[in-house]
């Protein structure tokens, strides 16, 4: 099984601006980043959703397949390249692979994978061993 479950803001740069100009570009970004949710071939029957809350961009990602799928891994990396203010979160699984939880985390433009200690072990931490 393939599992992942994660959340990204949009933001279109890590500076701190607040001007009409910086109000563009990020309008610009959110409809980049948009067009490549729209766009992502293969993340299909899952939860891939883009919503406005309290005047930001939230992506929301999450679902399962029978094997690894790089798929969702690449749009994740996908809208940190367009949008390198962005910053989030993706969980992913793969029991094919590791017994550990892999945690993507974005920020200023980039995404890095690490192993998370809180769901890792998944046996043991997040489910019992298999009996026969």
């Amino acid at each position: 099984m393939f599992e992942w479950h994660g959340w990204a803001t949009i933001v279109a740069s890590p500076e701190a601006e607040d001007d009409a100009e910086a109000d563009g570009r990020q309008r610009g970004v959110e409809a980049r980043v948009a067009r490549a949710v729209a766009g992502a071939e293969g993340v299909v029957n899952e939860t891939l959703d883009l919503r406005h809350a309290n005047g930001s961009l939230h992506l929301w990602l999450a679902g399962s397949h029978n094997h690894r799928d790089e798929t969702v891994i690449d749009l994740f990396r996908s809208v940190a390249r367009i949008a390198p203010g962005s910053y989030g979160v993706m969980y992913v699984f793969d029991d094919d692979v590791t017994d550990t939880w892999e945690r993507w985390v974005m920020r200023r433009g980039s995404v890095t994978s690490e192993v998370d200690a809180s769901l890792s072990p998944h046996v043991g931490i997040v489910e019992d061993p298999y009996i026969r």
